[in-house]
């Protein structure tokens, strides 16, 4: 899975400051009623805030889906030197570890993925099952307004210094769902090109479902805010963070 599209991620997604996402993620953490000291991260992807979360002292158990990235991944905590950091090939909505945890995330709309109702709340039965009492579970989501409003059916193109690449967003509102249709060049050492497409769909989740699949679990002290600030998110905004406290 993403066996190409590891490779180029993070070119593409260079706009992002993971520094600042994960140094807001920090203050959340200064919130809780218990010290984080170990983190269970899933959808960690390419491992970027995976990196600069070990930097900032957290022991982290990362997890993704894809092979192709968690290669990436190892590859750039390697290179950083980074000790406290072990990754996991697994599902997040049935991982199994026999270890609990201080806090458990999933950063860059990773939730989003999730298929249904089913998954979301599977996910949220494994995360409850991974944390120590009072532990904390993050998480970011896309709101149906982001998809609607900005997402739309745009088409974006990415013409960076080894890669052109193509993003055509395709909404499917009746099936609360977005599918990315990414045609992507490469180009090789011979400047000649390699072409290949990837193809992923976004589910759409409102506060309302989240919370009531939360209480039903067993989550306690659940906050909204609109993402980057500690002030109130709602389904108007575009990305709302989720901060819940297991019981």
């Amino acid at each position: 899975m993403y066996e190409e599209f590891a490779q180029v991620y993070d070119e593409l997604m260079n706009e992002i400051d993971y520094s600042k996402w994960s140094d807001y993620i920090q203050r959340i953490f200064f919130n809780s009623k218990k010290e984080i000291k170990s983190v269970l991260e899933f959808g960690c992807g390419t491992g970027n805030i995976t990196c600069h979360l070990a930097q900032k002292g957290f022991e982290l158990t990362a997890v993704d889906l894809s092979e192709a990235m968690l290669t990436v991944a190892d590859e750039k905590v390697d290179r950083m030197g980074l000790k406290n950091v072990q990754f996991y090939l697994g599902d997040m909505s049935n991982f199994q570890i026999n270890q609990t945890y201080d806090a458990v995330i999933s950063c860059c709309d990773s939730v989003n993925y999730l298929p249904d109702m089913e998954a979301l709340q599977s996910f949220f039965y494994s995360s409850y099952e991974c944390l120590e009492s009072q532990g904390m579970l993050l998480f970011d989501i896309n709101t149906v307004t982001k998809y609607k409003k900005t997402i739309m059916d745009n088409t974006y193109v990415y013409d960076l210094e080894d890669i052109y690449c193509v993003w055509e967003n395709e909404p499917h509102f009746s099936e609360n769902a977005m599918h990315f249709n990414l045609t992507i060049f490469e180009k090789n050492a011979d400047q000649t090109y390699n072409r290949y497409e990837e193809n992923q769909i976004q589910y759409f989740y409102n506060i309302e479902d989240i919370h009531r699949c939360l209480t039903s679990i067993g989550f306690k002290n659940i906050k909204y805010y609109d993402f980057g600030t500690f002030l109130q998110g709602s389904n108007e905004g575009e990305r709302v963070q989720v901060v819940a406290e297991k019981r």
